[in-house]
């Protein structure tokens, strides 16, 4: 069953993930936001204007989720301790905003119940600042001194180099020719990953080809070496 909503407005990456979520009543687990993963791509992709201040949180949740739903197709993989990291603050980020919802809906629904306003006896008489006793022009300079000294520091991050990724559906092509001069391989032959990224597009890159109809797979044991062969009518 597939679920879909639409927005008047421009929402965050987190308002559209909370609302997949809602739409298919889910609670806000790793587990959920696993299946909704392939939902949240489409509708990224479905976007027709993309704030480019948004660009890169979009990227930094679409990233997480993959991550989670790579974890639940392969049991065997291990995340580094930032990856855990990123899961838990996603999780924790989005149970803050259901809960935030929850409270505007209520401020919403109390608004105006019991209204306040002006007291008409105090209607003429000005209104003037009363100092606190002590008060300095030298102590209101030191207090905000102090408040400027606690401000955090501005640190410079070092540089760094970002590598190219191949994206899955180039790997799926790649996947493609090397099986043309051979009719099997294993996945651990055919794929050459050097690193856990590498595994994980080459393992969605087979996904995407069984389901085209392109490849056959087979795994005889549990986390044991996955067989693949080309279908041959596939062009």
């Amino acid at each position: 069953m597939t679920y879909s909503f639409k927005h008047t407005e421009f929402e965050g990456p987190l308002d559209v993930l909370l609302d997949l979520i809602e739409a298919r009543r889910l609670s806000i687990t790793a587990v959920s936001l696993g299946k909704i993963t392939d939902e949240y791509v489409v509708y990224i992709k479905s976007l027709s204007e993309f704030p480019l201040g948004e660009v890169s949180n979009f990227l930094v949740v679409a990233s997480t989720l993959m991550l989670i739903k790579s974890r639940s197709l392969l049991p065997g993989l291990e995340l580094e301790e930032e990856e855990e990291r990123d899961i838990k603050d996603l999780e924790y980020r989005l149970k803050l905003l259901a809960r935030i919802r929850e409270l505007a809906k209520n401020i919403k629904d109390g608004w105006m119940r019991h209204p306040m306003f002006s007291r008409e006896a105090l209607k003429g008489y000005e209104f003037g600042f009363i100092e606190p006793k002590g008060v300095t022009a030298d102590s209101l300079f030191k207090s905000l001194e102090n408040l400027v000294k606690s401000f955090p520091k501005v640190t410079e991050l070092p540089e760094k180099t970002l590598e190219k990724v191949i994206s899955i559906e180039e790997k799926m092509i790649e996947l493609v020719g090397r099986l043309t001069a051979r009719i099997k391989a294993t996945f651990h032959d055919i794929v050459g990953a050097k690193n856990k990224l590498d595994i994980i597009i080459g393992f969605l890159a087979v996904l995407e080809l069984v389901k085209e109809g392109a490849l056959a797979v087979r795994q005889d044991e549990r986390f044991g070496n996955i067989e693949i062969e080309k279908n041959k009518n596939y062009e």
